[in-house]
């Protein structure tokens, strides 16, 4: 079995796709030999057109000029040619230390990975020789139209020659390639056939511990019943020797009792008789519980009377207290007032610097914006009111001082919870 797996490699510029149900590889090959096959023969018709179409001409130093141009550009495509052989060899021989280490250590996969990447690098390489071979058939066929000479024909069929030549050393590296995909095909199989037998042992391997753990067990179990056993026999003559002492102690304690009893028999006619005295007294107790009971109810009815007066005492302080409030918000408006008044006063009754009516304006203009900015920043304006005092701040001041627990009007001390500010919105 050829495991298949699915790897994108990136070979020289161009991505190479291995997936499960591709192609036959020799198919494939057979196909490339066909084509290099049809291309020589073709590039060997054309030329034996022109070489039959060209007439004999009188070859001046111009044409000489250019056949020698040709002759150094074939010159150089053979040396590039036989470079691409000798890196195809070279990549052929890194396939056999490959599949060397791919049987040294047949677990990893990792190298049988890398054996294909070679194997398509190798592919590529035999590709990137033929385009090139292609390209050389053009250029000696464009060449070939412009050469008459019998000389440049003659070297065009040893090009040809060594091309053919080429095209065998690159069949016979890919018979090699096959032959190296057959035996890692083989040393693959030999490998799973391993790997069943190993774990078929090892199940073989894991029943009979399976087997011996189940007697050890067994054994175990028996042994520990015994033990159990022993200990139970032990604990019962232990309880029999006990059972012997209580009943010696019991016996004692029997005839203890018989004598407790004739004492007893003594004492209860005493109890009678202090029975009697205490029915007696518990009448009396009782007369006087009916007495007390009369007098609890009265003290309630008093109690219930003076809890009345006393809510309504306390409904009492706390309007007292609200119109206290008020009175005092009431003063400290009027106070805040007087104290405006009085700057206006103090304002006007300056004689020396009497201002302009803009600069009135720019006061009252001032003025008016002080009061709608808030006085603990004196930055934001104020949209927010409490409702104890009714002082105006800004949202943000009251929010602070109630978040760090400074819970009062910045203005007036007055308290104030999380309930008695809101937001107002001045037009």
């Amino acid at each position: 079995m050829v495991l298949c797996w699915i790897n994108t490699l990136s070979l020289s510029g161009f991505s190479v796709k291995v997936e499960p149900g591709t192609e036959s590889e020799g198919s494939i090959k057979e196909e490339e030999r066909e084509k290099a096959r049809g291309g020589g023969a073709a590039v060997k018709e054309e030329r034996e057109r022109t070489g039959s179409s060209s007439q004999p001409d009188d070859l001046g130093p111009e044409r000489l000029a250019v056949i020698g141009g040709a002759k150094r550009k074939e010159v150089e495509q053979l040396k590039i040619v036989r470079a691409e052989l000798k890196k195809a060899q070279e990549s052929q021989r890194e396939m056999k230390l490959l599949l060397d280490m791919y049987r040294s250590a047949p677990k990893e996969q990792r190298d049988k990975v890398q054996l294909m990447a070679a194997e398509r690098k190798a592919k590529s390489e035999a590709e990137d020789l033929r385009q090139r071979l292609r390209e050389l058939e053009e250029r000696e066929r464009r060449e070939g139209k412009k050469m008459a000479d019998e000389e440049a024909l003659r070297k065009i069929r040893s090009v040809e020659d060594q091309i053919d030549t080429l095209n065998k050393k690159l069949s016979l590296a890919k018979q090699e390639e096959e032959a190296l995909l057959s035996e890692m095909d083989v040393t693959g199989q030999a490998f799973e056939d391993m790997q069943e037998q190993n774990i078929r042992l090892m199940q073989q391997l894991r029943e009979k511990d399976d087997a011996n753990f189940k007697l050890m067990s067994e054994r175990i179990k028996s042994n520990q019943i015994h033990k159990l056993l022993k200990e139970e026999k032990e604990e019962l003559a232990d309880q029999l020797l006990t059972l012997k002492t209580q009943v010696d102690a019991q016996l004692q304690v029997v005839r203890k009792l018989e004598e407790k009893e004739r004492l007893l028999q003594g004492t209860i006619g005493t109890a009678e008789r202090e029975l009697n005295l205490r029915t007696q007294a518990l009448d009396l107790n009782k007369r006087k519980a009916l007495e007390s009971l009369q007098q609890s109810e009265e003290l309630r009815v008093q109690m219930d009377s003076v809890q009345v007066r006393l809510n309504a005492v306390r409904e009492e302080v706390i309007e007292n207290s609200i119109s206290r409030e008020k009175e005092s918000f009431n003063a400290r408006r009027a106070q805040e007032d007087i104290s405006k008044l009085r700057r206006k006063l103090e304002n006007a009754k300056k004689p020396e610097d009497i201002p302009n009516c803009d600069e009135i304006l720019n006061e009252e203009i001032n003025d008016y914006k002080a009061r709608l900015t808030c006085p603990c920043c004196n930055s934001r304006v104020k949209d927010a009111v409490l409702t104890k005092c009714f002082h105006v701040f800004c949202f943000e001041c009251v929010k602070t001082r109630y978040d760090t627990r400074q819970r009062k009007c910045p203005k007036c001390n007055a308290a104030f919870g999380a309930n008695d500010f809101h937001r107002i919105y001045i037009g």
